[in-house]
C-alpha cells in the first residue's frame, strides 16, 4: 500500500509542476497586446557626405498585422548606446522612396459558382473601391485555363469596368487552381530597399478544389509563389479544400472564409484592409549621426518603440553601420 501511495503522491506532484509551468507561460504573455509590436529590418544605409543613417523597416502587431500609426516620437533610437536627440534631426517618412503597391486578383469563375457571379463581382468591386491611389491591381479569372481580364492598372474606373464585363453564364466545369497561381505568381517581384519598394499581394477567390490536372500540385504552386504574400478568399462549399487553401495562404491570418455569398463583400474588404495596413506599416527612419571621424568603424544602432511590451528578439532592431567617410 505504501508503494501505491508514493506513486500517487509523485503523480500529484507532477501535475502541480505541469500546472505551474502552464501558468508561467500564460503569465509571460502581456495582458495588453495593444502595445505589442514586432519589428523587422529591410535595409540599413548611410550617406557619408551628410553623416546620414537610414533604416527601412516594418512594424506589425502581435497577430502580424501592419501598424501604421507610429510617429517619430514613438521611436527610441540609440547609436553606440547613446540616445539620438533632437540635434540629429531624426525623421520618419517614406514619401522620398519610390513605392509600388501591386495586387493580383485571381477569381475562380467555374461552373460551381454559376448563379453567384453577380455577388462575386460586387465583392471584387468593393475591394477596388477601397484601393489606395498608388495601388495597381491586375484581374485574372481561371477555370481550366487562366484568363487575363485586366493588366495592372491604377485607374479605378477601368478596373470596375473589367469586373462588370466578367461572364456570368457558360462557365467551364474544371478548376485549375494551382496552375492559375503558377501563371500569375511571377507578375511582380517584391523589393524592400531605400532605392525603391515593390510590395505585392495575390488575392485568390475560390469555392472548390484543384481538379484540372494531377500533374500540377500544391507544392508546385507554393514553389512558384516563393516568399510572395497570398491571401485566400474562400466560399464555403462541399468541395472546398480548406487544408490546401490554408497552406496556400501560409499563415492563418491570410485565410478568409465566407459561409455564404452574403459574406463575400466583407471578406474582400477585410483583405484589402489587410493589404493597406501592411503597406502603410513600412517606415523609413533617418537622422544625422554625431560621428565626425571618417575612419572606418562599425557602429551599433538600436531602434525600439516606447512602451513596447514585446521583450522577444523581434521587439527591437539591432543593426550596425560603417561610418567610413563621415565628416569629410
Amino acid at each position: 500500500m505504501k508503494s501505491i501511495s508514493t506513486l500517487a503522491k509523485l503523480a500529484f506532484l507532477f501535475l502541480l509542476v505541469a500546472a505551474a509551468g502552464c501558468n508561467k507561460d500564460d503569465d509571460a504573455l502581456p495582458t495588453d497586446l495593444s502595445r505589442f509590436f514586432r519589428m523587422k529590418t529591410f535595409e540599413v544605409g548611410v550617406v557619408p557626405s551628410e553623416r546620414m543613417v537610414q533604416v527601412l523597416f516594418q512594424v506589425t502587431d502581435y497577430e502580424g498585422k501592419g501598424v501604421s500609426s507610429l510617429q517619430k516620437e514613438d521611436f527610441i533610437v540609440t547609436e553606440n548606446k547613446g540616445k539620438i536627440d533632437s540635434e540629429a534631426d531624426l525623421r520618419v517618412g517614406i514619401s522620398s522612396i519610390p513605392f509600388e503597391l501591386k495586387t493580383v486578383l485571381l477569381l475562380d469563375l467555374t461552373r460551381s459558382v454559376e448563379g453567384m457571379v453577380p455577388q462575386i463581382k460586387a465583392a471584387a468591386r468593393s475591394l477596388v473601391e477601397m484601393k489606395l491611389p498608388e495601388q495597381q491591381i491586375a484581374i485574372f479569372t481561371f477555370d481550366a485555363d487562366t484568363h487575363e481580364v485586366q493588366p495592372f492598372s491604377k485607374n479605378k474606373a477601368e478596373l470596375l469596368a473589367a469586373i462588370d464585363a466578367l461572364p456570368e453564364t457558360g462557365l467551364v466545369n474544371s478548376t485549375n487552381l494551382y496552375g492559375a497561381v503558377i501563371d500569375v505568381a511571377n507578375l511582380w517581384e517584391d523589393n524592400y530597399s531605400i532605392d525603391g519598394i515593390v510590395d505585392g499581394s495575390l488575392v485568390v477567390f475560390t469555392d472548390g478544389r484543384h481538379n484540372a490536372s494531377q500533374t500540377i500540385t500544391l507544392p508546385d504552386a507554393l514553389d512558384a509563389l516563393g516568399n510572395r504574400r497570398a491571401y485566400v478568399a474562400a466560399l464555403a462549399s462541399p468541395d472546398l479544400d480548406e487544408a490546401a487553401l490554408n497552406n496556400l495562404a501560409k499563415v492563418p491570418e491570410r485565410y478568409f472564409k465566407a459561409e455564404d455569398t452574403a459574406g463575400l463583400e466583407k471578406m474582400f474588404t477585410d483583405i484589402q484592409a489587410e493589404i493597406q495596413s501592411l503597406s502603410n506599416s513600412i517606415y523609413f527612419l533617418y537622422y544625422q549621426s554625431p560621428i565626425s571621424d571618417p575612419t572606418p568603424f562599425q557602429n551599433e544602432l538600436t531602434i525600439g518603440i516606447k512602451d513596447n511590451v514585446n521583450n522577444g528578439s523581434d521587439g527591437k532592431l539591432f543593426e550596425y553601420f560603417n561610418s567610413e567617410g563621415f565628416g569629410n
